[in-house]
C-alpha cells in the first residue's frame, strides 16, 4: 500500500495538474505541445485481467475545441520496483488506446539512485520498440529563486525547495509561493516543506515564517505566521524569548492545520458533524492533524478522515 509521502507528493498533481508539462517542459527538456488547458484523466487502467493496475496520476493536455494533444501518466516511485519496467509499458498502451492521443511517461523520484534506475530504457519489443521515461529527481528539479516565479509555479516551487534547501534564497521565495497556493492547501504544502528539511534549513525557515521581511498578500498567511509571532512574543515575555516563540509558533501550526483539514473537507463538499468539527478543532496533537489532513484529500467521506 503507498505510504503517505508518496500519497502526499500524488496530491500535488491531484490539485494542480499544470505543474506536470511544466516539469516535462522545464525539467526533463521535452517539447510540450501548446494547449489550452490540462485536466486529469483515468488512472485505473485495467482491463479484462485477473490483476488490477493503477497509474498514479494520469494528466491530459487538451487544445482547441477539447481536441486530445498529449496525455501524461506520472508515476511517484520512492524505490527501484522490479515489475514496473513490465507494467510501465502497459499503462503507457493503455492510456495510448484509451485517448487516442500521444502518450508520455514521467517518473517522479526522491533520490539519484532511484531516478538512475528508472530512467533506464525499457526494451517492450525484442530488437524493437523502447520506452524511456521522463524522470524528475533532486538532481534536475529546478531551483526556483524569483518570487514572481515561485507565485506563477507554486506547487513545482514546493516540490523543487527541498532538493535546493542549501540555497537560502530558494526558501526566501518558497514564501511568495505559499501566498499564491490556494487557501486550503497552504497548511498543506507548509507541512510538507518542513517535513523535508534538514535541521539547519528547517530552523532558517522557521525563522523565516516568524519575520516580516516579507509582504505577505493573504488574509490566510498573514493570520497563520501572525499566530506564531504574537503568541510567541506573549510566552516570551513570562518564560523567554525563545522559549515563548517556539511554543507560539507550534501552536499557531495546530491551529492553521485544524483550519486547512476543515477547509478541505469543505472544498469537496464532505459533510462534517459538529462533534467531527469540535474534534477537529480541540486537537493538539500536530501529528494527527496532518493524517487528518491528508485523509480529507482523497476520502470519501468524513468517516474515512476520522476512523482510527
Amino acid at each position: 500500500m503507498p505510504g503517505k509521502e508518496h500519497e502526499l507528493q500524488v496530491l500535488f498533481l491531484q490539485w494542480a495538474p499544470d505543474v506536470v508539462p511544466t516539469i516535462l517542459r522545464e525539467v526533463c527538456g521535452m517539447e510540450v505541445p501548446e494547449y489550452d488547458h490540462a485536466e486529469l484523466g483515468c488512472t485505473d487502467l485495467t482491463t479484462i485481467s485477473l490483476k488490477a493496475h493503477k497509474a498514479d496520476k494520469v494528466t491530459v493536455l487538451y487544445g482547441k475545441k477539447n481536441v486530445k494533444k498529449l496525455a501524461v501518466i506520472t508515476e511517484i516511485q520512492l524505490r527501484q520496483d522490479d515489475d514496473k519496467p513490465y507494467t510501465w509499458p502497459l499503462y503507457v498502451a493503455q492510456v495510448r488506446e484509451r485517448l487516442r492521443c500521444p502518450v508520455r511517461l514521467l517518473v517522479v523520484c526522491p533520490t539519484k539512485q532511484t531516478a538512475d534506475w528508472a530512467a533506464g530504457p525499457i526494451e517492450v519489443e525484442a530488437g524493437g520498440m523502447v520506452l524511456r521515461p521522463a524522470v524528475m529527481s533532486p538532481d534536475n528539479v529546478p531551483v526556483i529563486d524569483d518570487v514572481e516565479r515561485a507565485r506563477e509555479v507554486p506547487e513545482l516551487a514546493v516540490l523543487a525547495a527541498p532538493a535546493h534547501q542549501d540555497n537560502r534564497k530558494v526558501l526566501d521565495c518558497l514564501q511568495a509561493a505559499l501566498d499564491a497556493s490556494p487557501e486550503d492547501r497552504r497548511a498543506f504544502y507548509y507541512d510538507y516543506v518542513v517535513a523535508k528539511l534538514d535541521a539547519e534549513a528547517r530552523r532558517y525557515w522557521e525563522d523565516l515564517m516568524k519575520t516580516m521581511e516579507y509582504e505577505w498578500q493573504s488574509d490566510f498567511a498573514k493570520k497563520y505566521v501572525g499566530i506564531g509571532r504574537e503568541e510567541g512574543r506573549e510566552e516570551g515575555r513570562e518564560e523567554g524569548l525563545e522559549e515563548g516563540r517556539e511554543k507560539g509558533l507550534e501552536e499557531g501550526r495546530v491551529q492553521a492545520q485544524s483550519r486547512a483539514v476543515l477547509e478541505v473537507l469543505r472544498a469537496r463538499g464532505i459533510e462534517v458533524s459538529e462533534r467531527q468539527r469540535d474534534a477537529v478543532l480541540s486537537c493538539d496533537d500536530l501529528d494527527r492533524l496532518r493524517v487528518w489532513l491528508v485523509r480529507a484529500a482523497t476520502a470519501a467521506d468524513a468517516h474515512e478522515v476520522f476512523a482510527d
